[in-house]
Formats: structure tokens, C-alpha cells, sequence
């Protein structure tokens, strides 16, 4: 036999509906372990038995074999009526959590950084470049056995310090992401312990805890019911469900990780925490991946473009050193190299300085020329392919997500960030977040009387103790909040729960009231007292309760206007009722306006008497409260004071050119007042009641709605209509909710912003209900939705304000490393194309060409997506949402900068030599040559000619011209007069690459002075304002000079760079420096038609 039985002492304030089995058990499918260590009589395994997933009638039979939930109080060694005892707390429930673990989660396994760096070389450029490293390798071992290797080894060398590179960056960026995502996942509970009602984080919560969850709350641990009313659970996150389940102590009391509380309130008693619990169970087989923000995607597009662009221009470059290579005889490829290695000065005087001044460059073999030209190729299409535009998104959003931790905003989904950025139009509750959502009660009207602040702040007022005690009655039966007694300023207590609620009960306990002697005494669920939560739709909170005698009384609460419309009778000062005429009624109305226009909340409370009859037995079947024909008792007036810097907040929004907007349950009255104070509400902007608003013809509001500023009396339906309309006028909309009821507007905005103290966890989950990543189980997608989410940690708007500032800050980023990227791309690969098609080899070799793509990508990611946000950001408007991400303003710089940079460098390439006093190209200096030694005759070209005096050969047998030399190196003498034909296998020993590596210095130094351009990507030359602040902006450009330096001067034959004089360095930064003053000159006045 079922019965049920009271809690004695317990408050009262949620329905007893604990379950003792005692005549009847039910066996399970299989015996339950319940012998446990430390002292319980049940072990974890016990505890999985009644927490088997996709089972609940099996849950339910093993539940009903330990006891019911008192059988597994008492197995778990917890007091239904008071929580864990003093003496765990004390010794921190040591033994508890010995035996049954702490409710932290095992993450899915993150990729080592040996993996990520693996994966870099899964890149398909990179895979045929180091391939054709190896060939490089393989054919110069052949060619030349003691140098060869060196040109393919360095390339290998320079790929793995790029995949290097980009997995610390994305190393980093992993644990950077999953730091956060931790703090996402950062909430308090409510708990019953040791008697008393408090607040602990998440990860303090034990097996046996009893928890207290109400409507919007998530289940922060598998649960079993133990108390509650109308309790529904969205339980879609781990089931794929929609549907609400309804959850009591019968047909389904568990209450699952992970899930929402939909409606009602309860108690459970936790059974399963961290990786025990159904969530930390598919938590552990999660896979995360990155989503693809908006931005992401576009830039995808951008990359797509570019990289095709730099594969034709990487073909037509090959072609070019091809076609060039093979219409060069090969008598004439032999003699280039030996007139390269000749003194400068024979050669001009030989005649044939311009044969050698053009074709110096075309050494070696077909099979070496063509491996040459196949590498350049290929490394053109790695640095033409901007691969580090995707990673300086991320790298961006990562770094702003952390930083925008300390302005109080908390990045759920990255997404956020950017589209905040572009948000033209914000939605914003009133309370907590314009308001500080610190309630106090500062004025009343009751018995006709109407106190002020003063009268109320000097000391109790004296009232009848008939009339007190309804008063004081219908406030604390008909409300949830709970008073702690500790930790508040001045020695208050903290309020818990609705902050209206806690007001009241503030103001009852400094005229002597204990709430909670009054709440257990006259609300006993246990008897069938029924409490219907706060309506949105009703405007209202109500409690029917048994009444001595029989009977029901109804004690209601709500917006004082609607609860004053349903009243017929006032409450008098002995405690009689009086019939409410229109004098009265007036009178109660017009102090509503007066407080209202005082920018106070106005709440009526009321009650009505019901006969045994007119109400059922069973309330459970009484679906909505009776709320008519009311006896009005008194109006409260409280005072919830505006944020000191609201106003300010505001101010600099609509200078952005962002529309703010109130959206509030209030009356219109106290909605004007605060709307005015905070200068939301201008001069010629409309403000509008709920009501109103939805039944106004669609055309008419969508002419008025651009001078909409203020809607009162709103319902979650009037919220989301007023989001989607905007959204229709192409508007980007960021909407503030705290409430379950204020989901769907979350949803339906662009930006959902939850708040991170007042708000419910239904909220955070609706503004981004799938995190930072993704999650995938096998073959499902990430169970609820995925809304774009910033949680708002302190409430307030001022953090609103940082994250649009921020928001703009990450676009802005973006768009100066696109400036920044272009601008070495195009000059790069111009230069290195029209080099080929002069003849000349290229001017920047591939591991130079490697180097530059490690500046523009993950150097330059890091330098300009880590800028901080200037106050200027919030002085334009918002950019248009088909807005292109490279303006004309970018091109205009882009243009100039290439224009000067690639009309230097060619000079340099072409005139160099001669200005600057060095050998052409990379000169040989120092060959071996080897000589054709047979006695045979030669197939010598007609005329044949001798190499140095180009006279007729008087012999084309070779051993007649060099009988005793096999080998001769060009450093010690001059070459002997010998027939062109007789040279074999010549080999260079010592190159001089001082003109291409002053080219090479030139270059790079003009990107180092043009990364400060990127700064700005308007017409603001002032690029050098606030260049001291980003500390990883100097370090990467610190980083690049050093490594330059140590390129060039150490890098020899491994980077085919000559260390460079004084003279030269010198050059080569004054060159490079100009593209400062250019930059900047291109952004004044002179520049700004362009």
C-alpha cells in the first residue's frame, strides 16, 4: 500500500510527495547492489541500476526495490526534511565523495600537439612540397655529392618550422577554447543542507544533495524526484524529444543531467554526478569541432579566389622558366655558367657581359631545372594561397573571447562576436540590466493611505495586526524567494530567488515578520495547497491553500494595474473588506501613476475566500487560478535604482548608430520615466503597451517601428514579434532575456545576450544553446539548436556596450590582416612572375618565399588579429550586412603599396647590381670544373671557338688542350683557352647572393613598416596612436627583425642569402621604411578621392 506521509519541520513551500513502499515491492530486472564502503548502504553500481538510459519503467521498478526515494534517502544517508548533515559539511564530505566521486566531467580527448603537428603535413601543398624537397635532394646528391642536398634539405627545414608554427597557434587556440568553455559551464545550484536553503557551484554538488530547482533552472546531476508541483522537464538535449515531460513521484521521477527545468518547482535528491551521470556518460564520446563562423565563411570564399589566382600565377611562371630554359642552347647553357664564374671585369671586357648579365642564372641539368621550376611553383601557390586568413579569425576570436572576460562578457558561441559587432539594434529588459535589480520597498498604499519613502524609511509602521496578518500572509505563502542570512552588505540577508519577492520579504522583516514561520504555517503542500508560478501571460503569481473550517483562500500577486482590474473589494485597517467603489479605485490608480512616474515598480497583493464547493478537492485538476472578484490589500512601490553608467552606455550606442530599445513587463508609466532617465526614449519616440502593439495593423507598425523605443506590458509573444520584424528589415539584432519567458526572443535575435546573475539557465540555453563547439554523438548534431549566445556576467549594459566595441574590434582585425595579406601577395607574386619572364631566376627563392608566407600568415595573425579595440570603433555605424569585407579604402592602400614596393623592387632587380656595386643574381664565385679527357674528337659546334679569345680551334680532340688537368677550380687561376665543348659536369662551390638578398631584405622590411599601415583600414593615418599597447604586435615584429637578421646573415647556402654590409642593411631599411610615411600620407586629405 502507497502513502503518503508529511516532512514535519521542513519548509513548506514545495508539495510533499515522498513515496514509502512499505507493503509493496516490485522487483527489477536484476538484484541491485546496495553494500557500499563508507558507511552507505548503497554503492555507485546501485546507483546506475536506477539509471539506465532510454529504461524509466525498469528505473522505476528498481527504484520501488530499494524503498522508494525514503528507502534511498536512508541508503544514501541523507534527511529528506534537512539535507546533509553539519558533520559533512564540516568535513567537506570526504567519505561521500570517496565513494561516490565529484560531479566534474572526463572532457573528450583533445588532440596531443604531436597530432596537431602531424596533421599540418596533411596538407596537400605541403605534401608536394616536401616531396619534391626529397627529389631536390636526391637529384643534387647526384649532381654534386658534398652541396647538393642543401637547396632540398633547407625547404624540408623551412616546412617543418611552418607546420611548427601553426600548431603552437593552434595548440594554444585549443586550450584557450577549452578554458573557456569550462567557465561556460559555471553555474550555481541551490541545495538543501543541514536545514538551511544555499547557493554552491556546480562542481560541490554531491550524491544525496537535495537540490532545489526551479522553472528555467538546468539539472545540474542525474536526480530523483522528492517535492514538487507541476513540474515539466525539456529533456531534448539528451532524448531528441520536444515535447515537455512531465515529472512526479509516480510515473517518472528522474530528472536527467544536462536538462531543463521547463515549468513548476521541486526537490531532488542527486543520484549521479560528473561522469556517472547520463550527461558525463556521452560527454566522455564527444567529438568537438570548430564551427565556421559567418565571417569564416565568407573569408573561405575569399581564400578560394586568391588561391586560384596564385595557381595561375605559379603555372604561367613555370611555363615561363621552361620556355626560357629550353630555347636556350646547351653549349650556351654550359658557357653561361663558366662566364658566370669568370672575374666581372673579363667578362666585360670578353664581349660577353651581356649574355651574362641576362642568362647567368639558367644552371645545371633538365632534370635540376625542371625540379627548380617545379618547387618555385609550388611554393608560389603556398604563399599565394592565404591559408592564415581562416586563422586569424580564430586566432582574433580567441583572443577577444578572453579579453572580453574581463569586460564581463562571457562568448558562447563565437559567432557572437562578430555579428555583435554589426548590430544595428538592441533589445533590452529593464530590470538588471538598465536597473541594478537591487529591490526595495519605499512606498505603499494600503487602508487608504499612502506612505512615502520617508515615512517608510524612518521606522515600522503600525498597522491593525488583523489587517498585518493577511498582509503579511498573502506575501510570503504566495512566493518562493528565500532570505539568507548571511553575507549581504550591512549585515542583510541575500536574497534568493526573484528579487521583487525579496523586496517584500525585506520589508516584512524590518516591521518583525519571520517569513518562514509564516510561509509553513499557512502554505502545506502536503494537504493539497497548489501554488501557479509567475504568468507572463497573466501578469500574475497565485497560491490557493486550505483554509481552517474549510474552504480555500486564493492569495495572488502581480502587476498592480491587472491585479487591481480583478479586485471588487478592498482590504480596511481592522481587517474587514469594504466593496471597491470608483473613489477608492481612482485613488489606488492614480498612486499607481505616481509611483510609476517615480520609477517605481508598482505590485498589487490581494486574496479571495472560496467555499468548500466552488472549488475542487483534487486543485491538481484546477488548471488556471480563479483570479476574479479579488480583495485588494495593499500596493507596494518598490525602488529599483538605474545603473550609474546606463545612461552613458546608451548615449554611445546611438552614436554607433545603434537603435536601443526597452522592452519590459512594466507599465507604460514606469517604463516612460526610466526610458527618459536612461535617454532611451527621445523626443520624438513612440512608446507602446503589449496590447496595443499586437493588435495594431502590420503596415501601420512597420511604418512606426523605426521610432519604437519603448515597449510596456510586453508578453514573450510581443517580444518575439518585435525581434522578427526587425530582423525582416534587415536589421542585426542583439535581444537581452533573464527568463524561461524570454527564450523565444532569444532565439529569434541574431545575438541572443543572457544574463549571467538574474538569469535562468533555460535563457543562456536558448540564447546559445550549443557552446563554443559543435558537439556530435556518432551520428546526431548538437541536440539544441544553434543560436548564437553572449552571456552578460554582471547584468549590466554597460557590458552590452563592450561587446558591440569588441565586436567590431574582431571585424576590424580581420579586415587589416586581408589589407596586409593582399598587399604581400600581389607584390610577391608580381615579382617573382615578370623576374621569370626577364630571364632571371627567381629573385625570391622558395625558402625565402616559405619565410614570407610564415610572416603574412601566422606572424601576421597574430600581430594584427590581437589589436585592441580603440573608443573611435564606436563612432561610425555598423556595417551593412552585404557589406564587402575589402572596402575601397583598402584598395586604395593595397594599390599604393604595391605600386611603390613592386616599382622598387624591379628596379633593384634590373639596375641593382650596377647601383650597388655587386655580381648579378647569385653569382658564382668559386667553381670545379671537369674536363672531357678522351683522345676522341668532339662533336664541337661550327665555327668552333676557344673560351677565352674566342680564336678557331686548332684541334677538336680535348686531351690536346688539357692533357694533365681532369679538374680545374675556377678560384685559383684562369680557366684554360679550350674549345666550349670540352667542358663536363662544371660544379659552383661559392655563390654570391648579395643582389637577391638585398631584394630579399628589401622586401621583407617593407612588409615589417607596412604591418603598422595595416593598423588602420580607414582614413586615419594616425597608425602609430596606441602602437605601444599591443605588446604582441612589437613581439612578432621584434621576432621578425630578429629572424631576418639571423636569415641572412647565417643562412648561406640553406637560404641562399650573403650576409649583407652596413651600407646595404642600411639601404635596405631606409627603403623599407618608406612605406610608413606613404601609408600614412595615403590616408590624409590629398589621398582621399582615390
Amino acid at each position: 500500500m502507497t502513502r503518503v506521509t508529511p516532512l514535519g519541520s521542513r519548509s513548506p513551500d514545495v508539495e510533499d510527495t515522498t513515496l514509502v513502499l512499505a507493503d509493496q515491492v516490485v522487483p527489477g530486472p536484476a538484484r541491485i547492489e546496495v553494500e557500499a564502503g563508507g558507511g552507505f548502504g548503497i554503492s555507485k553500481k546501485g546507483l546506475a541500476d536506477i539509471n539506465i538510459d532510454q529504461m524509466t519503467e525498469t528505473n522505476v521498478k528498481n527504484l520501488k526495490q530499494l524503498g522508494g526515494v525514503d528507502g534511498l534517502a536512508k541508503k544514501l544517508r541523507v534527511d529528506t526534511t534537512t539535507g546533509l548533515s553539519r558533520q559533512e559539511i564540516d568535513a567537506n564530505f570526504f567519505a561521500r565523495r570517496a565513494a561516490f566521486g565529484t560531479n566534474t566531467f572526463v572532457e573528450a580527448p583533445s588532440k596531443s600537439f604531436l597530432s596537431l603537428f602531424v596533421d599540418c603535413f596533411k596538407d596537400t601543398t605541403l605534401i608536394i612540397l616536401n616531396v619534391a624537397a626529397v627529389a631536390s635532394i636526391a637529384t643534387g646528391m647526384i649532381e654534386n655529392p658534398q652541396h647538393g642536398w642543401v637547396e632540398g634539405f633547407t625547404i624540408v627545414v623551412a616546412v617543418v618550422l611552418v607546420a611548427f608554427v601553426s600548431t603552437v597557434s593552434n595548440y594554444t587556440k585549443e586550450k584557450q577554447f577549452r578554458a573557456l568553455n569550462a567557465k561556460n559551464d559555471e553555474f550555481n545550484v541551490k541545495v538543501l543542507r543541514a536545514g538551511n536553503y544555499d547557493q554552491v557551484p556546480v562542481a560541490d554538488v554531491n550524491v544525496g544533495d537535495i537540490v532545489v530547482l526551479e522553472s528555467g533552472d538546468k539539472v545540474p546531476a542525474d536526480a530523483v524526484f522528492l517535492r514538487g508541483q507541476d513540474v515539466k522537464c525539456n529533456e531534448s538535449s539528451l532524448t531528441g524529444e520536444p515535447d515537455e515531460v512531465t515529472k512526479g513521484v509516480t510515473k517518472d521521477p528522474f530528472l536527467l543531467s544536462g536538462c531543463l527545468l521547463a515549468s513548476g518547482r521541486c526537490e531532488v535528491i542527486i543520484t549521479a554526478i560528473g561522469s556517472d551521470s547520463r550527461w558525463g556518460r556521452i560527454k566522455a564520446k564527444l567529438v568537438r569541432e570548430h564551427r565556421a563562423t559567418p565571417l569564416m565563411e565568407k573569408l573561405d570564399d575569399m581564400v578560394k579566389i586568391i588561391g586560384y589566382g596564385g595557381m595561375g600565377c605559379a603555372i604561367a611562371t613555370m611555363i615561363a622558366m621552361v620556355s626560357i630554359y629550353a630555347t636556350t642552347s646547351p653549349e650556351l647553357r654550359k658557357g653561361r655558367l663558366l662566364v658566370l664564374c669568370l672575374d666581372f671585369n673579363v667578362l666585360m671586357e670578353s664581349g660577353m657581359g651581356e649574355i651574362s648579365r641576362r642568362h647567368c642564372f639558367w644552371l645545371g641539368t633538365w632534370v635540376h631545372k625542371l625540379l627548380d621550376t617545379f618547387i618555385i611553383g609550388v611554393t608560389i601557390v603556398v604563399v599565394a594561397i592565404p591559408e592564415g586568413l581562416p586563422l586569424a579569425v580564430t586566432i582574433s576570436l580567441s583572443y577577444s573571447t578572453k579579453k572580453m572576460l574581463n569586460d564581463h562578457n562571457l562568448i558562447r558561441v563565437l559567432a557572437a562576436c562578430e555579428t555583435m559587432g554589426n548590430c544595428t539594434s538592441i533589445c533590452s529588459d529593464k530590470t538588471g540590466t538598465l536597473t541594478e535589480n537591487r529591490m526595495t520597498v519605499v512606498e505603499l498604499w494600503t487602508q487608504g493611505k499612502h506612505y512615502d519613502e520617508p515615512s517608510m524609511r524612518n521606522h515600522p509602521i503600525k498597522f491593525d495586526a488583523r489587517y498585518f496578518d493577511m498582509v503579511a500572509t498573502a506575501v510570503c505563502a504566495n512566493s518562493t524567494a528565500q532570505l539568507l542570512e548571511k553575507g549581504g552588505p550591512q549585515d542583510m540577508p541575500i536574497v534568493q530567488g526573484n528579487k521583487t519577492e525579496g523586496a517584500m520579504l525585506l520589508w516584512l522583516r524590518n516591521q518583525g515578520v519571520v517569513y518562514k514561520q509564516v510561509r509553513d504555517a499557512a502554505f502545506r503542500p502536503q494537504t493539497g495547497d497548489r501554488m501557479y508560478s509567475f504568468s507572463s501571460e497573466r501578469k500574475s503569481m497565485s497560491t490557493i491553500v486550505r483554509v481552517h473550517g474549510g474552504g480555500f483562500r486564493l492569495y495572488s500577486k502581480g502587476a498592480a494595474e491587472i491585479i487591481l482590474s480583478r479586485c471588487t473589494h478592498v482590504l480596511k485597517a481592522n481587517g474587514t473588506v469594504g466593496v471597491l467603489n470608483t473613489v477608492t479605485n481612482d485613488d489606488i490608480h492614480d498612486t499607481i501613476v505616481g509611483m510609476a512616474k517615480m520609477c517605481l515598480r508598482t505590485m498589487c497583493v490581494a486574496y479571495r475566500d472560496f467555499s468548500a464547493d466552488e472549488l475542487p478537492a483534487d486543485l491538481t485538476t484546477l488548471d488556471n487560478p480563479p483570479e476574479g472578484c479579488m480583495v485588494c490589500c495593499a500596493i507596494f512601490g518598490i525602488m529599483d535604482p538605474l545603473r550609474a553608467d546606463v545612461a552613458e552606455s546608451v548615449q554611445t550606442c546611438q552614436r554607433a548608430g545603434i537603435t536601443v530599445r526597452m522592452v519590459t513587463g512594466d507599465n507604460i508609466h514606469t517604463a516612460r520615466a526610466i526610458a527618459k532617465q536612461c535617454g532611451i526614449l527621445t523626443t520624438d519616440g513612440v512608446a507602446l503597451e503589449g496590447p496595443v502593439f499586437r493588435e495594431m495593423p502590420k503596415d501601420q507598425l512597420q511604418a512606426l517601428l523605426p521610432k519604437l523605443q519603448v515597449l510596456a506590458r510586453s508578453s514573450p509573444d510581443d517580444k518575439h514579434m518585435l525581434v522578427t520584424m526587425l530582423r525582416a528589415r534587415q536589421e542585426v539584432v542583439g535581444v537581452t532575456g533573464d527568463g524561461t519567458n524570454d527564450a523565444p526572443a532569444l532565439r529569434a535575435a541574431d545575438v541572443g545576450l543572457a544574463m549571467g546573475i538574474a538569469g535562468t539557465d533555460l535563457a543562456k540555453e536558448a540564447a546559445g544553446t550549443c557552446g563554443i563547439y559543435i558537439y556530435i554523438v556518432m551520428l546526431g548534431k548538437c541536440p539544441m539548436g544553434d543560436s548564437v549566445d553572449i552571456i552578460i556576467m554582471d547584468d549590466r549594459f554597460a557590458s552590452i556596450k563592450q561587446s558591440v566595441l569588441w565586436g567590431r574590434c574582431v571585424y576590424d582585425n580581420i579586415r587589416k590582416f586581408v589589407q596586409f595579406q593582399l598587399t604581400v601577395n600581389v607584390v610577391a607574386l608580381s615579382l617573382t612572375f615578370l623576374g621569370a619572364l626577364a630571364g632571371f631566376d627567381p629573385p625570391l627563392n622558395a625558402v625565402m618565399m616559405l619565410w614570407v608566407n610564415l610572416i603574412m600568415d601566422t606572424m601576421g595573425a597574430l600581430a594584427l588579429g590581437t589589436e585592441v579595440p580603440k573608443p573611435e570603433l564606436l563612432l561610425r555605424r555598423p556595417y551593412k550586412k552585404d557589406a564587402s569585407l575589402v572596402s575601397r579604402i583598402m584598395v586604395k592602400h593595397i594599390i599604393i603599396q604595391s605600386t611603390f614596393q613592386l616599382t622598387t623592387l624591379l628596379m633593384l632587380l634590373f639596375l641593382g647590381p650596377g647601383w650597388l656595386d655587386v655580381p648579378n643574381g647569385n653569382a658564382c664565385i668559386s667553381t670545379t670544373y671537369a674536363w672531357i679527357d678522351d683522345i676522341a674528337n668532339v662533336a664541337a659546334p661550327e665555327p668552333c671557338v676557344l673560351l677565352q679569345n674566342h680564336s678557331t680551334c686548332w684541334s677538336l680532340n680535348c686531351s690536346a688542350y688539357v692533357p694533365l688537368y681532369p679538374t680545374f677550380n675556377q678560384s685559383h687561376a684562369m680557366p684554360p683557352n679550350v674549345p666550349l665543348a670540352c667542358l663536363k659536369s662544371p660544379r659552383c662551390d661559392v655563390y654570391d647572393y648579395r643582389h637577391f638578398t638585398f631584394l630579399f631584405n628589401v622586401f621583407v622590411f617593407a612588409q615589417v613598416f607596412n604591418e603598422i599601415n595595416a593598423r588602420s583600414v580607414t582614413n586615419d593615418w594616425r597608425v602609430l596612436h596606441g602602437f605601444f599597447s599591443n605588446t604582441m604586435f612589437l613581439f612578432i615584429l621584434a621576432m621578425t627583425v630578429v629572424f631576418q637578421v639571423v636569415i641572412v646573415e647565417f643562412g648561406g647556402d640553406f637560404t641562399k642569402t650573403s650576409s649583407l654590409d652596413g651600407t646595404l642593411w642600411a639601404y635596405s631599411v631606409a627603403i623599407g621604411v618608406i612605406t610608413l610615411p606613404l601609408g600614412m600620407s595615403s590616408a590624409t586629405r590629398c589621398c582621399l578621392h582615390i
